[in-house]
């Protein structure tokens, strides 16, 4: 069943002209994709979650790609906005240089669809040179929990959602 579900998503995928060299890796399809709102290319990993007792939503998938590329400029605006704020808000003033704007620092560099979910990560070259921020949007584009991931240690997560 992996085999075919892959198969199945990459089709959808080359046939939707939404990513760039699409390919089968592992149990995924990635290729790299143009976030319009942001104005950069980004790494795309869609995953199926394949379970052998349930088929995945495809459709689902394809959905939640085609949104999250394609969403408007002032509803990204805002998702950069209330990331910024929930880290600033999570983290000490000695944590966070004053002088960094992360609205403006913060710049996304891949995109992880699932069925229920969608995970945008983020660099930001000064305020996190060690580290991505990963953050999980409903399929609805609503922020919905936000971590940031040192290079050195994954084991040292640091959850910045206030929910």
């Amino acid at each position: 069943m992996t085999e075919s579900v892959l198969n199945d998503l990459l089709r959808r995928v080359t046939e939707s002209g939404l990513l760039e060299d699409a390919q089968i890796d592992e149990d995924s399809v990635i290729g790299s994709g143009h976030l319009d709102a942001a104005g950069v290319e980004v790494e795309v990993d869609l995953d199926p979650e394949i379970d052998e007792d349930e088929a995945p939503d495809l459709d689902a998938i394809m959905s939640n790609l085609k949104d999250v590329l394609s969403v408007g400029e002032e509803r990204w605006r805002a998702i950069v906005e209330e990331i910024s704020s929930d880290i600033e808000d999570a983290l000490d003033d000695d944590e966070l240089d004053a002088d960094v704007d992360l609205r403006t620092d913060l710049e996304a560099i891949g995109v992880g669809v699932f069925a229920d979910a969608i995970i945008v990560v983020f660099a930001g070259q000064t305020s996190f040179p060690d580290a991505l921020v990963h953050v999980q949007l409903t399929p609805e584009l609503e922020v919905e929990d936000i971590e940031i991931i040192g290079d050195d240690d994954e084991d040292d997560d640091e959850d910045a959602d206030e929910d």
